[in-house]
């Protein structure tokens, strides 16, 4: 148990929409959407708003917090599916140059909303096997760019945001760290939740909302077993934040108190990969999380794809 968390940030746009400022030819109000959903409000990206501006500025912070500077990180690893520039260059390598980070391994990695749990099991590997010392990894989406803003069902769902973390190679820790990671995929579901030829999202809704409460049980159930704790012994549990109802429906199967899974969707929506780290900065900043606790983080979406970890903060 060497690699750990020592930083977490966030970055934001400056437009915060509620659920009333929806467009009205949507016909979803305030009721609709929370009832629905749990979300009251997301944060959309305007004007020269950008998964690489939000990732900086994420990225940033997370070190700010972390007390390190660019000379200090040695691997930049960023988790999107809405690249500023689609496919090259990386969004890792602007972010990179932006921070004055030299001579970095960058890399995106695209697995959607179970991003952020590949994102920091790539990067404890990258730390162990080359006996790095400290890692960026960035979740950053701009959904509202590829939202289909007709489509009530869907579009109301997303934000835009980012979050990182900074992780540290410390083979002196004994009691935090990233135990145990999982990721694993269903490839015969990819189309459940996919891009459309105009470039939009589309989702099997049902599709979609079994397959999360499933593996949300199934991952939560193989961390806990694997190191033989119970809900008692876990202080959080920390999911993609993807519809509470989702997360309701997984504590009521696990007979969970679902007090124990944390939530934030009501502020920011469905960010995607960048919703695991944006809990976490916010857990941060409310004083939640204390080192030594025990926490389990469940990332879900498309591909079909799903990965879980367990971590002592």
């Amino acid at each position: 148990m060497s690699v750990k968390i020592i930083g977490t940030g966030k970055g934001l746009p400056k437009n915060h929409v509620k659920n009333a400022d929806l467009p009205k030819e949507l016909n979803s109000d305030d009721e609709w959407v929370r009832s629905h959903t749990g979300i009251a409000a997301r944060y959309i990206a305007s004007g020269d708003e950008s998964t690489v501006t939000m990732g900086i500025e994420a990225a940033r912070n997370a070190m700010k917090k972390a007390g390190l500077t660019a000379d200090d990180i040695q691997a930049v690893i960023c988790t999107t599916i809405s690249a500023e520039q689609h496919n090259l260059p990386a969004n890792a390598c602007m972010i990179q140059d932006a921070l004055g980070i030299k001579n970095a391994a960058c890399f995106d990695v695209c697995l959607a909303c179970t991003g952020f749990i590949c994102g920091i099991d790539l990067a404890a590997s990258q730390l162990t096997y080359h006996n790095w010392k400290y890692a960026l990894v960035i979740s950053t989406e701009k959904l509202s760019g590829i939202a289909d803003w007709t489509d009530r069902s869907t579009c109301v769902l997303f934000g835009d945001g980012s979050g990182a973390v900074v992780l540290e190679n410390d083979p002196n820790e004994t009691e935090s760290g990233i135990v145990e990671t999982i990721v694993r995929s269903d490839g015969s579901g990819a189309q459940a939740l996919a891009l459309d030829d105009k470039g939009l999202l589309r989702m099997d809704g049902h599709l979609v909302y079994d397959f999360a409460v499933r593996t949300n049980v199934e991952l939560i159930t193989t961390l806990l077993n694997n190191h033989n704790l119970t809900i008692d012994d876990v202080d959080w549990i920390v999911c993609h934040q993807a519809n509470e109802r989702i997360l309701k429906a997984a504590a009521k199967r696990l007979h969970f108190d679902e007090s124990k899974f944390f939530m934030c969707m009501d502020r920011y929506g469905n960010t995607s990969s960048a919703s695991i780290p944006l809990a976490l900065d916010d857990m941060v900043e409310q004083g939640k999380l204390k080192k030594g606790m025990k926490i389990i983080s469940v990332g879900f979406g498309a591909g079909l794809s799903y990965g879980g970890t367990y971590i002592r903060w």
